[in-house]
């Protein structure tokens, strides 16, 4: 059974806010064990959260935050991976958004946002890892009276740069994965209120 201890604090003063939480967490690990799966250790997370938000000048919104993690193994099988990092868990996961709703034409807003993860491993042992990687994403949104009604039209292109990498790692010891990263990808949508 997992367990989780948490303490933070929440400020909010209308315009401007955040909160700071400590936390660690154990969950059991599994592993393969010759040709069948066990639980086998546990994953001891123990880290920081920060999120803040605030509108720093009319119109310009900001919300961003980070999360410090310091993810070790522990009584793995035959103590083997104890104390090495673990698999998939970067110590840094970060972003920042800020969008700016445009005074000279109504109903117009743009928005962008960089995400930052740190490297992380792929495999109990922490002899592969995966390189840290930023991505950017932009975005508008307009918004027009249409009758009685409100259409919102949206455009959006995640990954700008169109940078190849690897999100992240996952699994077990003994059978794991990488999940690759969405190429530049552009959406257009609309939605209309009733």
């Amino acid at each position: 059974a997992s367990r989780q201890k948490e303490v933070g604090i929440k400020l909010d003063m209308g315009r401007f806010g955040g909160s700071l939480s400590a936390y660690t967490t154990s969950k059991p690990s599994g592993y393969v064990v010759g040709d069948r799966f066990a639980i086998a250790g546990e994953q001891r997370n123990r880290g920081l959260e920060l999120a803040l938000f605030g509108e720093p000048l009319a119109g310009v919104r900001v919300l961003g935050g980070a999360t410090l993690t310091d993810a070790k193994l522990r009584h793995t099988a035959n103590g083997a991976d104890d104390g090495n990092d673990a698999i998939g868990t970067p110590g840094l996961q970060s972003n920042l958004g800020v969008e700016w709703t445009l005074a000279a034409v109504k109903g117009l807003s743009l928005d962008a946002r960089v995400v930052h993860t740190s490297s992380q491993y792929a495999d109990a042992a922490n002899t592969m890892e995966l390189p840290s990687w930023m991505r950017f994403d932009v975005g508008a949104r307009y918004v027009v009276d249409v009758g009685a009604q409100l259409l919102t039209l949206r455009a959006r292109v995640d990954n700008l740069t169109n940078r190849s990498y690897w999100a992240s790692a996952g699994g077990y010891p003994g059978s794991g994965y990488l999940v690759l990263g969405a190429p530049r990808s552009i959406s257009l949508s609309a939605s209309l209120d009733f």
